[in-house]
């Protein structure tokens, strides 16, 4: 994607953003604003023609069940080893049952498990971002014609990563089951005694569950396997930037935006395609007293979902890796 390009959907997503939080706000329901609605608004914007853009009624369905469901454990059982099991696996199977490419709906279910909600208003709030997301896809799909480019060698590498992460997503995973989802629940013990140590469940948040699904069920088509120092450098940022600004503003608006941007900057400056790190930044917005502690805890979760990928990596070699 050129520099053009780059800047023109940054803002029209950073005023997605901006606006979403604007509703959240007039509403008093500042779950409107779902923090992966900023890495779902990126990818539509950029690849119009991607599975989440063209998916409209999954795009609202899917996230939807899932926040059910989380909302209907966390009523039912506290955080902890059963309770985070059966959202992962619950939400897994909910999106496998779809055949939807939405995995970023396992965010969604998550959430009222890392944040303690209990408001069965949750899952209709987030409905109000994603199905605003699901009526800009279509009509920009029906009124706007592509208009014929030159793809520049950077265009093509970004659309092919772009690319890359939604098709995976709607794919069966890569490698045997047993090697995938032992090691996605070694993953989640040993961040569970971080989220011990921290006194904590945002060790474990919610976007990282999406990362790690992929870079162990999917590492063939994982754009972030293998930039795991990059990915911990930009989302420990983008937590800074996110605290940052509601420490010192609030919950408003612009800052917001502002946070998608420099979130995208990070990731332009790091040549990194990993959009779940705007769900870093967005995530202490929905947080009702965002701490200082909080980025260092979003790093230990990354540190711990890198240690243990690549051991699987090392111990578990793949056919043509």
């Amino acid at each position: 994607m050129g520099p053009r390009q780059h800047v023109t959907w940054a803002l029209a997503t950073a005023l997605f953003i901006g606006l979403i939080t604007a509703i959240a706000k007039a509403t008093g329901q500042a779950y409107v604003l779902f923090p992966e609605l900023g890495a779902l608004a990126w990818v539509i914007f950029t690849d119009p023609k991607g599975p989440w853009a063209t998916s409209p009624r999954l795009l609202m369905l899917t996230p939807f069940l899932t926040a059910l469901l989380g909302v209907a454990i966390t009523r039912s059982l506290p955080y902890g080893p059963l309770a985070l099991g059966l959202d992962v696996v619950g939400c897994l199977l909910i999106i496998r049952g779809l055949r939807s490419p939405i995995v970023p709906a396992i965010s969604a279910g998550v959430l009222p498990l890392a944040l303690g909600i209990h408001d069965w208003a949750y899952p209709v709030s987030i409905l109000v971002g994603t199905g605003g997301l699901a009526l800009l896809s279509q009509w920009r799909a029906r009124r706007l014609a592509p208009a014929p480019t030159t793809s520049s060698p950077n265009e093509e590498g970004s659309a092919t990563a772009l690319d890359r992460i939604e098709s995976s997503f709607a794919m069966t995973p890569t490698v045997p089951l047993r090697r995938w989802a032992g090691a996605l629940a070694v993953f989640l013990a040993l961040g569970l005694v971080f989220v011990k140590i921290w006194d904590s469940p945002l060790v474990l948040f919610p976007p990282l569950l999406v990362i790690a699904y992929d870079m162990l069920a999917l590492p063939h088509h994982s754009p972030w396997l293998g930039r795991g120092g990059a990915m911990m450098v930009v989302g420990t940022g983008a937590a800074w930037a996110g605290y940052g600004l509601v420490a010192a503003f609030g919950v408003v608006p612009w800052a917001a935006c502002l946070a998608v941007l420099i979130t995208l900057g990070l990731l332009r400056l790091a040549h990194l395609t990993c959009p779940p790190c705007l769900g870093l930044a967005l995530l202490p917005f929905v947080v009702t007293h965002p701490n200082g502690a909080y980025p260092w805890q979003a790093l230990t979760g990354m540190a711990c979902l890198v240690a243990v990928v690549s051991t699987t990596e090392a111990w578990f070699p793949r056919a043509g890796a």
